[in-house]
């Protein structure tokens, strides 16, 4: 399949990685951005910290500090170390660089707290479907907490300088993403003959509802539609309001700072998938700051998703051998 792919398709991507890397990319700011985020992974991973200090606080308003202070460490700690890398430090006096921090910690601590979404929109469900319900208004619950938030912020400050955050169609070419995902197929065929991907992944398994319930398929289906809107509004946050909100006025700086804070939102995730996350948040922050499109990167991100639901339900059906 991979052989009747024509390498011209990658061209275009391969050029802005190559102008990235020699305009911009700097071996030490990106070793110590590497060291921080497996030193950040060290720590989330050992004895499971992460889950038991962080994502299991039962205390709703603590849950979202103590997000915002690993997020802070993350981000706030991948810009110092690469400002001291590149003796730049003048953000750091910036009005405007504060607030962007304060809404691309906070916004996300919200985001990825238990806040009860669910309830807020549907109101009182059946026990029986609770669990079905709460993962359904989390993926949609991003739209609130990310899209509108960001919305506002760039109707205020953006809005005479560039399109709402990556929303770009005018000269993108799309084909090259599409190729990506067909580069990763191999790698995902591999994942769905791992058992702690298998454990984790496909997601429908996790919705409270037993597969020999009456509604089972109809309610996985409507799940697994639903379940790409957080990948799309996790595509907006990550490379469209972060890399380009910040570009404005700080430049490339904010991509290798995205990619150590891209990290800690997959914690709890199987180890590989947290770890790939740095590179491949590096190659869709890149594309995203040179074409100011996060058109690409939503295809990249959803595609490999479902694909990845695909081949966990293949892994888990016993059709995939090496």
């Amino acid at each position: 399949m991979l052989v009747l792919v024509k390498p011209i398709l990658l061209k275009k991507v391969i050029s802005i990685l190559r102008d990235y890397y020699r305009d911009h990319f700097n071996w030490l700011s990106f070793f110590l951005c590497t060291i921080l985020g497996a030193v950040l992974i060290k720590i989330a991973y050992h004895q499971h910290f992460y889950e038991s200090y962080i994502e299991g606080e039962s205390n709703l308003n603590l849950q979202i500090i103590r997000y915002c202070g690993l997020y802070a460490i993350a981000f706030i700690g991948a810009f110092l170390l690469q400002g001291i890398a590149e003796k730049n430090l003048r953000f750091l006096i910036s009005g405007n660089w504060w607030l962007l921090i304060f809404l691309s910690v906070f916004l996300f601590a919200v985001r990825g707290s238990d806040v009860d979404y669910s309830h807020l929109m549907f109101g009182k469900q059946p026990s029986e479907f609770y669990s079905f319900y709460h993962k359904i208004g989390y993926n949609l619950g991003g739209f609130f907490t990310l899209i509108i938030p960001c919305f506002v912020y760039w109707i205020f400050a953006d809005k005479g300088y560039q399109n709402f955050y990556g929303f770009k169609t005018k000269d993108v070419d799309l084909k090259p993403y599409f190729v990506m995902l067909a580069i990763m197929l191999p790698f995902l065929f591999w994942a769905g003959t791992q058992s702690d991907f298998l454990s984790t992944y496909p997601r429908y398994t996790k919705i409270g509802i037993e597969p020999s319930h009456p509604r089972f398929r109809l309610l996985a289906g409507i799940y697994e539609i639903i379940y790409g809107s957080d990948f799309l509004f996790t595509e907006f946050f990550f490379r469209g309001f972060i890399v380009l909100a910040f570009a404005r006025k700080f430049g490339h700086r904010a991509i290798l700072p995205m990619c150590v804070y891209y990290i800690t939102i997959h914690f709890g995730k199987p180890l590989g998938e947290t770890i790939s996350s740095f590179f491949g948040g590096l190659l869709l922050g890149v594309i995203a700051y040179r074409t100011k499109s996060i058109y690409g990167g939503i295809i990249v991100h959803l595609g490999i998703a479902y694909l990845m639901e695909i081949f966990a339900f293949l892994g888990r059906a016993g059709y995939l051998h090496f």
